[in-house]
């Protein structure tokens, strides 16, 4: 063993060192210490006091109220109601599938939803809440409150969803929301904006106005701080930190819900559309288009059953007919023929002969009525709507004419109405024959006997509903009426459309006017869509569009007339109309799709409207007993 020599001046400079080194070695990391926990508590005491604080408190958006959407006297036509929902924060649930199977013990959450749930998940990240489930019953909600203790990272909320208290009736000029997608939030323009469409359940304009007006309906959001516990579940809202979101604007329109209602029941049972319009405004106060869907449907997530439903009836329930549905104007186009054949110089008293045919080129061209109408004049050819005695004036008409004149009253056109979707329709001329047959071998030049089917509103011609409304509001008041949907948004009210004169000679318009009036009241073709009330004398136009043409192998069948035939093969039925005749205010179109015959099915139901227009108007009040309007749902043909 070997001893230490306590004298040995040596060893003791060696130890004395160490000491002094493990000594200095604690001083500095006490000094360390010390120095980190004054920067800590002194120096940076500010700063980590700002990060607790935003530990405790969060932000949370505040989203708006989507602005209502009203009809002309203020009925609401798009609103909003309360909406019991379930959101999921996945940061503070930790487990979420653990979450949903709780959440699914209380509610139902199916497989699909789940999986949806999990794609929102990863698409928004774990801090942004995600929707579990909307529009709960008040029972259900409530077992969600209850068993809250043991759901981390549930938030039960009351929020606002989208309602349409007409349900079908304004479908087509409503619209509908639907849930945000990438393209919409890459279509933003700011980051607030898309920090609002992330908000869960936040639902944006799909179509018709809804979608036209998705800016001025959203409004502004707003903001609040809300203190949170150590697990993120909001123990306080700071009422005073609160910046108040903005309601989106209120759309008022033309339309009035009464009306538009009426027009649905009148229309029921057919696929067939309606439009009225203010022949001195412009104003639409309806545009009926049946069958509908129920915009509620797709507000809070639409059966596939429906959906699927929806796309394959042949009745075209998702078709804005008003806007979309394009048809042969058939004999209601002969109210421009008529006009037309004046500006090429033929007379009022121009006269054709009808025995029921007449033969050109290599055929023959038929007039309705098999034994014909004799000789008549301009007026009674509008009256008994006589095919021959236009087929006279097409021989030497010429088309670009024919559909400049087309073009003046409206047709072949769109209109600003703030609902996607218009058809043109064709007004064909000879530039158009050209360009639709370009590059096609068999393309031809247009002939004369191609005229001879225009003029009568078949061949190539097809217009929409509204544009026959228009058609009719300028024959009865001569001007280049215009029509609109959107009277105000919020405080900005949109003034009526000019309608400066139609640089036509206003004297073609009487004999047309007379024609329409022979019509309706001189027992013309659809006497029996007469308005007895002399205030109220409605004139009007019948029109048959020839869908299937019955051939030999037909007659053999025994299917010779339209009515024999199925439903998707007979004739359309239209009728356009205006009153009161001396002193037009109104203007009315009903396309029936399929049903036969204008004077019989479309002329009844344009009558029935029509009263119940004159029994709302403030000057006749007394005129015609709104309580005495038919609307009986007739039966569906075929």
């Amino acid at each position: 063993m070997v001893k230490v020599n306590a004298h040995d001046p040596e060893r003791q400079e060696t130890v004395s060192r160490r000491t002094v080194l493990f000594g200095g070695g604690v001083g500095l990391l006490f000094a360390g210490i010390t120095g980190r926990l004054y920067q800590l508590q002194v120096v940076d005491h500010q700063k980590y006091l700002d990060l607790a604080q935003r530990n405790q408190f969060n932000r949370r958006v505040l989203t708006p109220l989507r602005g209502e959407i009203v009809d002309r006297f203020g009925a609401p036509l798009a609103s909003n109601r309360k909406n019991f929902r379930i959101l999921l924060v996945p940061e503070q649930a930790k487990d979420v599938d653990a979450a949903l199977d709780k959440i699914s013990n209380i509610i139902t959450v199916s497989d699909d939803k789940r999986a949806r749930i999990i794609r929102e998940i990863r698409r928004r990240g774990s801090f942004t809440p995600v929707q579990i489930a909307d529009n709960l019953s008040w029972h259900d909600f409530s077992k969600i409150n209850f068993e809250l203790p043991h759901l981390a990272g549930v938030l039960p909320d009351v929020g606002e969803t989208r309602d349409y208290p007409q349900g079908e009736s304004s479908a087509f000029v409503i619209g509908y929301v639907g849930a945000v997608t990438e393209r919409d939030l890459a279509a933003q323009e700011s980051d607030q904006e898309r920090v609002l469409l992330r908000q869960p359940g936040f639902k944006v304009g799909r179509e018709g106005l809804e979608r036209t007006y998705e800016k001025e309906l959203r409004g502004s959001a707003g903001a609040i701080n809300v203190k949170v516990n150590a697990h993120g579940r909001v123990i306080e809202e700071m009422a005073e930190t609160a910046i108040p979101s903005v309601q989106g604007k209120t759309l008022s329109l033309t339309i009035d819900a009464e009306l538009q209602e009426a027009a649905m029941k009148e229309l029921d049972g057919e696929s067939a559309a309606a439009v009225v319009m203010d022949v001195v405004t412009g104003d639409i106060l309806v545009m009926a288009s049946t069958p509908a869907f129920n915009p509620n449907d797709f507000n809070v997530g639409i059966d596939p059953d429906l959906w699927r439903e929806l796309n394959a009836s042949p009745y075209k329930p998702l078709l804005n007919k008003p806007l979309s549905g394009v048809y042969p104007p058939g004999s209601t186009f002969k109210l421009v023929s008529a006009i037309a054949a004046q500006r090429a110089g033929f007379k009022p008293n121009h006269t054709a002969f009808c025995n029921g045919r007449v033969w050109y080129g290599n055929r023959y061209f038929h007039c309705w009525k098999r034994g014909g109408h004799g000789t008549v004049d301009m007026k009674a050819s509008l009256k008994h709507s006589c095919d021959i005695f236009y087929y006279d004036i097409a021989k030497t008409l010429d088309v670009d004419l024919l559909a400049d004149t087309a073009r003046k009253f409206g047709l072949g056109q769109t209109y600003e109405l703030g609902i996607p979707g218009q058809q043109k329709g064709i007004i064909p001329d000879r530039a158009w024959k050209k360009q639709y047959f370009a590059g096609n071998p068999a393309n031809q030049p247009w002939f004369q006997g191609e005229t001879l089917s225009v003029i009568i509103g078949q061949g190539y011609v097809t217009s929409t509903p509204l544009q026959l409304a228009v058609m009719s509001a300028r024959v009865a008041t001569g001007r280049a009426v215009r029509p609109r949907l959107v009277r105000a948004v919020g405080d900005l009210i949109l003034p009526a459309p000019d309608a400066p004169l139609i640089d036509v000679d206003q004297e073609h318009l009487k004999v047309v006017r007379e024609g329409m009036n022979a019509v309706t009241n001189e027992w013309g073709t659809a006497a029996r869509s007469r308005i007895e009330d002399p205030e109220w004398q409605m004139a009007g136009k019948t029109g048959t569009s020839q869908v299937y043409q019955i051939t030999a192998e037909d007659r053999a069948k025994g299917l010779a007339k339209p009515q024999d035939l199925p439903w998707e093969r007979r004739d359309h039925a239209l009728f356009v109309s205006y009153m009161p005749y001396e002193n037009p205010r109104y203007a009315c179109a009903v396309v029936v799709e399929h049903g036969i015959g204008g004077a019989s099915m479309a002329g009844p139901k344009a009558r029935e409207i029509m009263k119940a227009v004159a029994a709302k108007d403030p000057a006749s009040r007394n005129a015609i007993d709104p309580r005495t309007l038919a609307h009986a749902s007739p039966v569906r043909q075929g």
